[in-house]
């Protein structure tokens, strides 16, 4: 009877043939789950971005309707927002404004040396105002009249004396 196999080698032969049709089954099913997987997360995608344009458009929708039904209110809102609007402007205009003045500052004046100030490189600032030796009140200059009546030297201009 060495011909005949016996029933425990056709319990491993049968074996290993259920093992791997189970495996190619897991497989194909790994396959379909992780397609299924990319098909949901595209479709989920898609809905949210159709759900947020509807969810927007159906906002106007609302607000509209809110807006004829309480016109009060309505008119409030635009306020607010015109109140907020403003407020954004005026915010960057004085960011823009304090932006000058910081580069005005840093870069110096053109007249600085007509202004008396000079550069000391020891100061921690930098610019120092020039003492002209009297810190007090201006002397009193001499005032020399220019036009005596307003005609200047010329005889024709000169009113009539009465």
């Amino acid at each position: 009877m060495p011909f005949r196999k016996s029933k425990s080698a056709k319990a491993a032969k049968a074996k290993e043939v259920v093992a791997e049709q189970v495996t190619d089954r897991t497989d194909d099913l790994v396959a379909a789950l992780d397609a299924a997987r990319e098909a949901l997360a595209r479709a989920s995608a898609a809905a949210g971005r159709k759900g947020a344009e509807l969810g927007a458009e159906l906002g106007r929708q609302a607000s509209d309707a809110a807006d004829k039904l309480l016109p009060e209110r309505a008119k409030q809102r635009k306020r607010e927002a015109a109140r907020r609007r403003n407020r954004r402007l005026m915010a960057g205009a004085a960011g823009l404004t304090l932006l000058g003045v910081a580069v005005s500052r840093l870069s110096g004046s053109k007249g600085a040396k007509d202004e008396g100030l000079q550069r000391h490189a020891g100061e921690p600032s930098g610019w120092v105002a020039e003492s002209g030796g009297d810190a007090g009140p201006a002397p009193s200059a001499e005032v020399t009249q220019l036009h005596t009546n307003g005609a200047g030297g010329d005889p024709a201009r000169t009113p009539p004396t009465t």
